[in-house]
């Protein structure tokens, strides 16, 4: 049976372009260094909503439009398309105001009998049961998996919004060269706020961003060397730039996203757990969780030490709140998230049972002082290192990602995506989940740590992706299940 949808629009499938307002036709954004080493894939997010299975969904979709028009006149950017012209012989990328294009919104019921056949997930209830999970292909939530191509121009962001038996899931791409994760926690508060407040019937003018100039937001450090930047390498092809799937897939077989949460309660206890043999040792519940994490999916995976001798560990960092002389506000729009934060240990020391608890210590306080280095010196030198490089796409992460030895652990935990409000209708999210780029049947050694689900307040929930087999053995971990609990 054919999964693609109709070709000609009707009732039940509709798209619309918000075009960029008329008098920017055709100016372009500047972009920072940062902002063209973003990887040039989209940010894809679902948050999912119980919806009444009377309710009228055109109604509830016209809303949500107002709202996106709203946001979008706050933040004109997300109205841009992505491009990367023919003949730039530093391989950049470019953000234009396009007046023949726009972000698109697109409208799915897939109750309707015309769309009922593609939609094979269960209700709302049944995929609440299974902890919302990340198994629908991307063409049925997301509308779009376009790739940035020489030529090409793609918009920087598609909502979708999906109305399925019991529910709505809203589905959307966020391009990363407009912007990083931050970004795209405001683009969604910022939908809420404008939704409810059309709901109470107000009008609401935001500022939800401060606007920079981002080509000049940071000026890089003169005269350094690769050399000094042993988290980066040159870029062998093109398709390895910042591309940590660049791998045949049948390498790989029975890949699962697996959802774990734990509770407040147990995450006091896994701080206190690896912190039993320094209690005088001050480390945050990320650097804790991030140790704990890292040598459990070393083991689970069972890397051999001989082909691998050493692992990485990176971790996302937002940098804005960082910078000095001058600082940048929380809300600047725009890229803000390299250098990741990189803590190093022998694979054969992650796989030895015989060092716990020590190790956990040790382990946090690597990544703790790899956090730390992540400062204003460290963004401006690198930011000098890019600009020196003859391409956009000279320098790529010095990583290698599973099926290497390495891991990436994006940390989402401060976007309580789960508490933004979206109005009378919709109330607050049941879920959110995330990945970046098309990962289906391609793990990159990524585990995202996601805000607790609003119902359960505090604690954390966990995506990993990542073979059954690794998986399997994590949940039957007994030291790994005392604090994280598989929920799908």
């Amino acid at each position: 049976m054919s999964t693609a949808i109709p070709s000609v629009p009707s009732a039940y499938f509709t798209s619309t372009t918000i075009q960029p307002q008329p008098d920017t036709h055709g100016k372009r954004v500047k972009l920072s260094a940062i902002d063209q080493i973003a990887p040039r894939d989209y940010i894809s997010s679902c948050l999912f909503f119980p919806v009444s299975q009377n309710a009228d969904t055109r109604h509830i979709f016209h809303l949500l439009e107002r709202a996106l028009v709203n946001t979008i006149s706050d933040i004109p950017e997300l109205a841009c398309s992505v491009r990367r012209p023919i003949g730039n012989d530093r391989e950049e990328v470019e953000l234009l105001f396009d007046s023949n294009r726009g972000a698109i919104l697109n409208y799915r019921d897939y109750t309707a009998p015309e769309l009922r056949t593609l939609w094979k997930f269960g209700t709302f209830r049944q995929l609440e049961k299974d902890y919302f999970p990340l198994n629908i292909p991307r063409q049925i939530v997301f509308g779009t998996s376009a790739k940035l191509v020489p030529g090409s121009s793609i918009p920087a962001l598609v909502v979708q919004c999906n109305f399925i038996p019991g529910g709505l899931i809203l589905g959307t791409c966020l391009h990363h060269v407009a912007g990083d994760g931050v970004c795209n926690f405001i683009l969604h508060k910022t939908i809420g706020m404008h939704l409810a407040a059309i709901t109470k019937g107000l009008g609401l003018r935001t500022f939800p961003i401060t606007p920079l100039e981002r080509s000049s937001v940071v000026q890089g450090e003169q005269g350094v060397t690769l050399e000094e930047f042993p988290d980066w390498k040159l870029t062998e092809t093109s398709s390895t730039f910042l591309n940590p799937t660049n791998y045949e897939a049948a390498k790989v077989q029975s890949i699962e996203h697996g959802i774990f949460s734990i509770s407040t309660e147990d995450l006091s206890l896994l701080k206190s757990h690896v912190l039993k043999s320094a209690s005088n040792t001050k480390l945050s519940t990320t650097e804790a969780i991030c140790a704990f994490l890292w040598r459990h999916v070393v083991l689970a995976r069972q890397i051999d030490h001989h082909q691998y001798p050493e692992a990485k560990l990176s971790i996302t960092v937002d940098s804005r709140e960082r910078m000095e002389n001058p600082p940048l506000p929380s809300n600047y729009w725009g890229n803000f998230a390299e250098p990741n934060a990189v803590a190093r240990a022998s694979v054969a020391h992650l796989q030895n049972e015989q060092d716990k608890p020590e190790i956990y210590v040790e382990l946090a306080s690597s990544v703790k002082r790899a956090i730390a280095a992540v400062n204003n010196t460290a963004v401006r030198r690198l930011v000098g290192l890019l600009n020196q490089m003859p391409k956009s796409t000279s320098l790529t992460w010095n990583v290698d990602r599973y099926p290497g030895p390495d891991m990436l652990i994006v940390c989402l935990q401060a976007h309580r995506y789960n508490d933004i409000y979206f109005g009378r209708d919709l109330g607050y999210p049941s879920a959110f989940r995330v990945t970046v780029g098309d990962t289906e049947g391609k793990p990159d050694g990524r585990c995202i740590i996601l805000p607790p689900r609003h119902t359960e307040s505090r604690g954390l929930e966990l995506i990993l992706q990542y073979d059954s087999g690794t998986l399997e053995r994590l949940e039957n971990s007994v030291e790994f299940s005392k604090f994280f609990i598989r929920r799908n």
